[in-house]
């Protein structure tokens, strides 16, 4: 049977997707904030530090005994969780050697990172001291080395 009419569509066409192209770059804006008074503070927005990124530096932290356990090395090469984000890792300066998951034995790296053993403030707090410390410790090891030379 043939129709005399042609069926027409029931949705209307869809409009064309807007692109934001490359020249487009975001206006700093004033940000409102209740800080807890009656009053509004007005912020402006900033761009996060670019994070250290050092290869030798982990390796030479991985290289160190657990900052948590003691357990001798090779160890892992632990990030502070502070700082990170979505798509935003934390300094390599933030590192602290943690014993790795073996057969039978849970890691530090995952006691300390992923279990849920510590709050955030203990775990901050855990993450801070031993960065300073392993800092502190590659620093002492260097000026041992060039004592030597």
């Amino acid at each position: 049977m043939k129709r005399s009419a042609p069926i027409k569509p029931k949705a209307p066409p869809r409009r064309p997707v807007k692109t934001i192209g490359e020249s487009y770059t975001p206006k700093p804006r004033e940000c409102a904030r209740n800080d807890g008074k009656a009053r509004m503070t007005l912020v402006m927005p900033r761009p996060k530090d670019a994070p250290v990124r050092d290869e030798a530096y982990r390796r030479r932290v991985a290289a160190l005994p657990c900052a948590h356990c003691g357990r001798p090395p090779p160890s892992q090469c632990a990030h502070a969780d502070e700082g990170k984000g979505m798509g935003i890792k934390s300094s390599d300066l933030d590192t602290y050697p943690a014993c790795a998951d073996a057969p039978g034995r849970v890691g530090c790296h995952s006691l300390i990172g992923a279990s849920g053993m510590f709050t955030r403030e203990q775990r901050r707090h855990l993450e801070r001291t031993y960065a300073e410390r392993t800092r502190e410790n590659l620093a002492e090891k260097r000026r041992i080395q060039k004592e030597a030379v």
